[in-house]
Order: C-alpha cells, then structure tokens, then sequence
C-alpha cells in the first residue's frame, strides 16, 4: 500500500483514557498542555489534543462516553490509532475502494478538531487502527 501521493505527516497519536482525570493526569506527567477539545458523537468520545508546545505533533487523548471505547482495553485505555494528515481524504479512501481495502465508516465525518476524518479497518494493516484527517 503506498500513501505516498496522500499522506503528508503524522497528525497525531491517540490514546484512549478512562476518564477526566486521567486526562488531567497525562497533561500533568508529560508538561503537555491542552491544544484544544472537541466531542465525537459519532464515537461516543471527547477528544483532548494536548502538545508538548506550539506546532508539535498532538497527542489526542480520547474520553470515551459509552460505546466500544468505554471498553477498550478492558476500560483502562491505552494506545489506540495513529493519525496522517491527507489532502484528500475522498481520494484517498477512493483509492483504497479500489484496492478492496475498507475504511470504518462509509463516508468522513466531522472530527474533534477542524478536520474531517475517516479510519481504515484494522483488517487492512494487521490490526493497527489508522486515522486519515483532512483540515478544513
């Protein structure tokens, strides 16, 4: 599979946390501060980008608020999905339509952030869950 044409660079690295304060507790080890935050109905979360300073790569922490990520890992969280940045998010899942190669939801939905987003199933990459946001 090459993303060559699509990807531009690591958008961010997700990990799901319990709660709130587990949150607040990850910003507080790490010197992270919030970047912004934003709820997901779709996936039943909120999501928490933090930065170790202006312009790095984010880490999203993701709050879940029911569903299939309120279970992840047994309800402890962990290391979730890992995020490209792509600038075009249609073609791009185009071309893995032509490849026979799924993504999670059959159209991009708004994300946490000011950017659409859309997942490739896991079947395709081994079992890592793979974000692709497209800014607005």
């Amino acid at each position: 599979m090459m993303l060559a044409p699509f990807a531009r660079r690591l958008h961010h690295v997700g990990i799901v946390v319990p709660d709130w304060d587990a949150a607040e507790s990850y910003l507080a080890l790490f010197g992270h501060r919030e970047a912004f935050r934003g709820e997901v109905p779709e996936f039943d979360c909120w999501c928490l980008f933090a930065e170790a300073e202006p312009g790095a790569t984010t880490v999203e922490l993701v709050i879940p608020t029911g569903g299939s990520l309120a279970r992840f890992n047994k309800g402890a969280g962990g290391l979730h999905h890992y995020a490209f940045e792509v600038a075009d998010l249609d073609g791009l899942t185009a071309d893995f339509a032509r490849r026979d190669l799924p993504m999670l939801r059959p159209e991009a939905i708004k994300g946490a952030g000011d950017f659409r987003c859309n997942f490739l199933s896991p079947v395709a990459t081994r079992g890592v869950l793979v974000e692709f946001v497209e800014p607005f």
